[in-house]
């Protein structure tokens, strides 16, 4: 991962296994480390800790208001 306003190097690429890329909005976690993460810059990579992939999160229904 790169800080929000750093350049991307120039001889960056995804390994093999590690492409499957990451949504915009989309809320990804593991949790065995309890980790919890919203994807603010979609990309080409697998967001990952530990070796392991992050996963989606299912978006939780609320109950309408009405």
């Amino acid at each position: 991962m790169l800080a929000h306003n750093a350049a991307k190097p120039a001889d960056a690429s995804c390994t093999s296994g590690q492409d499957g890329g990451s949504l915009l909005g989309k809320r990804y976690g593991d949790d065995a480390a309890g980790l919890e993460v919203l994807c603010t810059k979609a990309g080409q990579g697998t967001l990952s800790v530990d070796g392991r992939a992050l996963v989606i999160r299912q978006t939780v229904q609320l109950p309408s208001s009405d």
